[in-house]
């Protein structure tokens, strides 16, 4: 895989990297219609990667217990409050529990229609959950720590151990020099994302690129919504010099790479730029289970495209084209429900805790209500306003848009609609046929008649190109999969059954939408429904809510 130095760090900014991310979205979403690279390929299960990280040699640094710390508030209290433009300096537990959103944190034994119910009750056969979503239960995505002077950790660089809950501490020294300089940002703390691409490709081969960057902004959301609740505001790095940052944290660009950065702590945005990779201290050891770690050509050319290097960050203003256009007036329209505030409660830490997809759970009746609906779909947009370093707050639009393909919502029809976030209201578009659905679906694991609504998010795709090269394709899937966790979160705290898929046939859903032909293209689906009966109670928490003298949680 070609690295930010092969490239000399602009491949994402060129025309030529543009064109190759361009065409690797379009395979994406004809996938349907002409299979993707290599023929015949399958999934060898026997030798599949651990779906957590261990390092071999790295002494374990104990973190307070998830939750430990209670998040206060509901989903669309934190996410207005992420909104925000304050700064960024979390205690360290509330940054354990924030980093708790991709540990394992129960056992689900629950008997429902999937068809392999039975099976997940054998114990080597468990299935865990965490509360971020994340394509095919894979998670691939990696959290490091640079901790310099004045960070509540002492300095050195440390991975989050998913397994057990705590950091590995892979290095003393401090390089927190190196972030800020590939950043333009500098704190005393910085959380990295990373993505091991074989932990998700060992499945998907050439259609991983495409999931696991939606991945990334899952998790991304989880931090910021938990961190907004403690009244922090988290603005993501995404475009950054990969080299530096990889030899920080010790990865390669190659198997393992950089794709967010999150500076924490005081912060002044003039850190001088492009400071040189340091040649990095042997890191500790990664235990691999699989016997033999495949690469793919598509995924490295597009990750290749994708990086940055050390050419200038685009004004803010460069992406402008690529936000959600202004609906229409004269078009007729659905006025929803008021959302109501979300500001008290434990909405957010238990949906955290409950979050789970809902293949094998879902009804389409009794009918959704339309108030429900709009309460996800508010999450859902509002969360895109959200600052990043190539989008400062205040945002007037994200650059996702929401449309529904609605079945049985109280007060719809079945057609198509859009979502206006500014006047809370949904667009009619066309008319749809939920019986024809299923024929667009590649999978088995959900019946789409039995889903009360389709949200589908869409982005601009080439106008973001245009304006920031390949790296548009990859910021704006992040964008996406952030979208997807706060609708998770927000239909799990009212108890709704919700499901992210990528088997839908994207051109024939554009169709329905009515936008082929245009530059918005469907990236996202998310199944939406009642829950075909209440929880069995034979879920295993292995963290429990901290409890009062009286035994109420706290």
């Amino acid at each position: 895989m070609t690295t930010a130095a092969d490239t000399n760090g602009r491949s994402g900014h060129s025309g030529a990297g543009a064109a190759v991310a361009l065409d690797y979205a379009r395979r994406m979403f004809e996938r349907q219609r002409v299979p993707l690279p290599p023929p015949g390929f399958r999934v060898d299960w026997d030798d599949q990667p651990f779906r957590h990280t261990f390092y071999r040699d790295a002494p374990k640094v104990p973190l307070p217990a998830p939750f430990d710390v209670p998040v206060p508030g509901g989903v669309l209290g934190s996410v207005d409050r992420a909104r925000t433009d304050d700064r960024c300096d979390p205690s360290l537990g509330e940054l354990a529990t924030a980093l708790a959103c991709y540990t394992v944190t129960g056992r689900r034994t629950s008997p429902d229609w999937n068809d392999d119910s039975a099976r997940r009750l054998r114990s080597d056969l468990a299935v865990w959950s965490r509360p971020t979503a994340s394509g095919g239960g894979m998670y691939p995505v990696e959290s490091y720590l640079v901790a310099g002077p004045g960070a509540v950790l002492p300095c050195g660089v440390y991975h989050y151990d998913t397994a057990h809950h705590a950091l590995d501490r892979l290095s003393t020294r401090d390089r927190s020099d190196a972030l800020a300089g590939a950043s333009g940002v500098r704190a005393p703390l910085y959380l990295v994302a990373t993505l091991r691409f074989w932990k998700n490709s060992f499945k998907y081969n050439s259609f991983s690129y495409h999931v696991v960057t939606q991945d990334t902004g899952a998790l991304l959301g989880s931090w910021r919504m938990v961190l907004g609740a403690f009244g922090h505001t988290p603005r993501p790095v995404l475009w950054f010099d990969e080299a530096p940052v990889g030899a920080a944290v010790g990865v390669d660009g190659r198997t393992e790479a950089p794709f967010a950065v999150v500076p924490l702590g005081e912060r002044a945005d003039a850190a001088s730029p492009g400071a040189s990779a340091q040649p990095p201290t042997a890191p500790p050891r990664v235990w691999e289970r699989s016997r033999r770690v495949r690469s793919f050509d598509m995924v490295e050319r597009v990750h290749a495209a994708t990086l940055v290097g050390d050419a200038p960050r685009p004004s803010p203003e460069a992406g402008a084209e690529g936000t959600a256009d202004p609906l229409p007036d004269d078009v007729p329209s659905v006025p929803l429900p008021p959302v109501p505030s979300a500001a008290d409660g434990d909405g957010l830490e238990r949906a955290l805790r409950t979050r789970r997809s809902g293949f094998g759970v879902m009804s389409a009746r009794p009918d959704l209500g339309a108030g429900e609906l709009g309460r996800v779909l508010s999450a859902a947009e509002r969360i895109g306003h959200c600052a990043t370093d190539v989008a400062p707050s205040p945002r007037p639009r994200p650059w996702v848009r929401l449309r529904v393909l609605a079945n049985s919502v109280e007060g719809l029809e079945q057609r198509a609609y859009a979502y206006d976030g500014d006047s809370h209201r949904l667009l009619s578009g066309p008319s749809v046929d939920f019986a024809d659905l299923q024929r667009h679906y590649a999978l088995t694991n959900y019946d789409l008649r039995q889903c009360a609504a389709v949200v589908v998010v869409c982005g601009r795709l080439e106008p973001l190109v245009a304006a920031y090269g390949a790296r548009g394709y990859r910021m704006l899937s992040i964008e996406v999969g952030q979208a997807a966790q706060s609708a998770y979160l927000a239909a799990t705290e009212a108890d709704l059954a919700i499901g992210a898929v990528l088997g839908l046939d994207n051109e024939a859903i554009d169709t329905m939408l009515g936008v082929s032909g245009s530059d918005e293209r469907s990236m996202l689906f998310l199944l939406l429904g009642r829950r075909r009966s209440p929880r069995t109670g034979y879920d295993h928490d292995l963290y429990r809510p901290r409890r009062t003298p009286e035994g109420d949680p706290r």
